[in-house]
């Protein structure tokens, strides 16, 4: 399968690519480190275009939410044989006030990805749409208690959404914890 994936150098999408192309699939890497820019959306949307799966990953101000309606845009109405997904990475802070402005800028940023992917949801049967919302994720190196490593949660989205075929999973959040629960 091919999967296109914004910002696949560093972090989340990093991860991402990696474990994706592990797996066998073509990666159709974009990100700023290597020349690509989300905010060319018609250019973007022509590179995410021949993928079956588009990991809307990175953000710049509002071209991750422009680059989502231009992409289903293009992909709504596909007959059943070609399906489409789109997960869109959010954040769990669209879940709770933040104090300071920069943090607020990107808090509002990730809400107006989330409407938009609700809007979209209940448009078309395709391409399915999902937001996925990291908690602390350790993306750049660090590794705190209180961040989760990035292979481990990038592992978690990928197994929650191919353990059941016929399941769609419109939201998922996955955070870090201390405890484990023995099931």
């Amino acid at each position: 399968m091919k999967i296109a994936i914004t910002g696949h150098t560093h972090g989340i999408g990093k991860a991402f690519a990696e474990q994706l192309a592990a797996r066998g699939h073509e990666i159709i890497g974009i990100s700023r480190s290597e020349g690509g820019n989300i905010r060319r959306t018609l250019h973007t949307a022509t590179l995410i275009e021949p993928a079956s799966l588009f990991i809307n990953n990175a953000q710049s101000n509002y071209a991750q939410t422009e680059l989502l309606y231009e992409v289903w845009k293009r992909w709504a109405g596909w007959l059943p044989e070609k399906h489409k997904w789109i997960w869109n990475i959010s954040t769990q802070m669209v879940t709770r006030p933040t104090s300071t402005n920069i943090a607020s800028q990107y808090r509002n940023q990730k809400i107006a990805l989330e409407e938009a992917s609700i809007q979209l949801q209940y448009k078309e049967a395709w391409p399915k749409i999902s937001v996925i919302r990291p908690g602390e994720v350790a993306t750049h190196g660090n590794w705190y208690n209180t961040k989760s490593d990035v292979n481990v949660w990038v592992k978690s989205v990928i197994d929650t959404f191919t353990q059941n075929e016929n399941l769609h999973v419109t939201e998922l959040s996955i955070g870090h914890t201390d405890k484990h629960i023995p099931i």
